[in-house]
C-alpha cells in the first residue's frame, strides 16, 4: 500500500498544478483518494503545511535532478537541452505549470514560510542556470548580453510564460520558446 503521507502529496501537487492553490480543497484530496479530511489533517493540520511540504519535497527532488544533470551532461549545451525537456515534462504531463509558477501568481495569499522555501527553489534554479550559461560563455559556446545571472533570470520568466501559454494555446508555444532561447544562446 502507497504511503499516505506521500499520496497526499502528489494529489495536492497535481491540484496545484492543474487548478492554482485557492482553487483546491481538502475536501478535493479526500475525493481523490477516499479518505476522510480528518486523515489528512492527522498528517498536515493545515493547507499552508501541506502546502510548505509540498515545496520542500519538491525543492529536494529537483537540487537531485539538477545535480544529476550537471554529472551527466558535461557540456553547458547537454544540460541545458537536459534542462529545458525537464521543464517541457511539465507540459507533457497534462495541461500543468510549474509547481513554483502556480505559487508564485498566488505570492500574496501563501504563508510566509511557504514564500521562503518557494524563495529557496527559485534562488538554487537561478545559480544554477547562471553557473551553466557562465561556463557556457567562458568555453565561447554561448553568446548573450548582460550577466549570466540577468540572462538566466529571462530564460526562468520565459520557460514559465511558455508553460503558461503552453496550457492554452497547446505545446508549439513552449517549443517555440526553447527554440528562440536556444537560438538567443548561440554564438555566430
Amino acid at each position: 500500500m502507497p504511503d499516505r503521507k506521500e499520496q497526499i502529496l502528489d494529489i495536492a501537487e497535481e491540484l496545484l498544478q492543474t487548478r492554482s492553490f485557492s482553487a483546491f480543497s481538502y475536501q478535493d484530496v479526500s475525493d481523490r483518494i477516499g479518505i476522510s479530511k480528518a486523515t489528512i489533517h492527522h498528517h498536515f493540520p493545515s493547507k499552508d503545511a501541506l502546502i510548505l511540504a509540498l515545496v520542500i519535497r519538491y525543492r529536494t527532488s529537483l537540487i537531485s535532478t539538477l545535480e544529476k544533470i550537471t554529472q551527466e551532461h558535461a557540456t553547458p549545451w547537454k544540460q541545458l537541452e537536459a534542462y529545458t525537456l525537464l521543464v517541457s515534462q511539465v507540459m507533457q504531463s497534462g495541461h500543468k505549470i510549474c509547481l513554483t509558477g502556480s505559487l508564485q501568481s498566488e505570492y500574496e495569499i501563501i504563508a510566509n514560510g511557504t514564500r521562503q522555501e518557494l524563495a529557496n527553489v527559485c534562488s538554487f534554479v537561478h545559480t544554477w542556470i547562471s553557473r551553466l550559461l557562465a561556463e557556457g560563455k567562458n568555453q565561447h559556446v554561448m553568446t548573450f548580453p548582460g550577466s549570466p545571472e540577468d540572462q538566466a533570470s529571462l530564460i526562468q520568466a520565459a520557460l514559465q510564460g511558455a508553460l503558461q501559454q503552453a496550457r492554452a494555446h497547446g505545446p508549439k508555444q513552449f517549443t517555440t520558446v526553447v527554440r528562440q532561447i536556444k537560438a538567443m544562446l548561440k554564438t555566430t
